[in-house]
């Protein structure tokens, strides 16, 4: 397991990209056009890694701590 950003230059047969929920990917913090650019690359990358099979997951419900 690894994160996107250090997955650039690798390829994989397999590759799950997870949290695919606004707000968390992309970010939240992302909020100027140059910023959600980079969250756009960052998820190109993350689906480029893949071989053979690539799966892409979202929560349909999430619980945060406090909330």
């Amino acid at each position: 397991m690894m994160t996107i950003h250090t997955s650039k230059g690798m390829e994989f047969p397999y590759v799950f990209v997870c949290m695919l929920n606004e707000g968390f990917f992309p970010s939240a913090q992302a909020k100027t056009p140059p910023e959600m650019e980079e969250e756009r690359r960052l998820c190109y990358v993350g689906i480029t890694r893949a071989k053979e099979k690539l799966y892409m997951t979202s929560a349909a419900y999430r619980v945060l701590v406090g909330k």
